[in-house]
């Protein structure tokens, strides 16, 4: 038996590893941002206090269930209007890129 079959094994293993795992909170932040101005929320000016917490591998669809919290800021006529965010939400690859999920 060759050696090197079992190293590319091994490095097969460590590659898929490499993806199993929640987002960083900056791809997170960026993927609600995208969520919330898709949905219509208008445009957040900006994300405060933003953090995810006790990330699982998620059950009913692919990627990870995160608690989410912070604050948006949504410009509603002119002004910055500050909203809590406190969300279970999914979070998935797809592409490359990371979108949050509601439900």
């Amino acid at each position: 038996m060759n050696a090197r079959f079992p190293l590319a094994g091994l490095a097969v293993a460590l590659t898929l590893t490499g993806c199993g795992r929640p987002p960083s909170n900056d791809d997170a932040q960026k993927a609600l941002v995208t969520l919330l101005e898709q949905s219509g929320a208008g445009h957040i000016a900006a994300v405060q206090e933003f953090e995810l917490n006790g990330c699982v591998e998620a059950k009913d669809a692919a990627g990870y269930r995160c608690d989410t919290s912070g604050k948006v800021a949504v410009n509603i006529g002119g002004r910055q209007v500050p909203i809590p965010i406190g969300k279970n939400l999914r979070y998935a690859k797809e592409d490359g890129t990371w979108r949050a999920y509601a439900k």
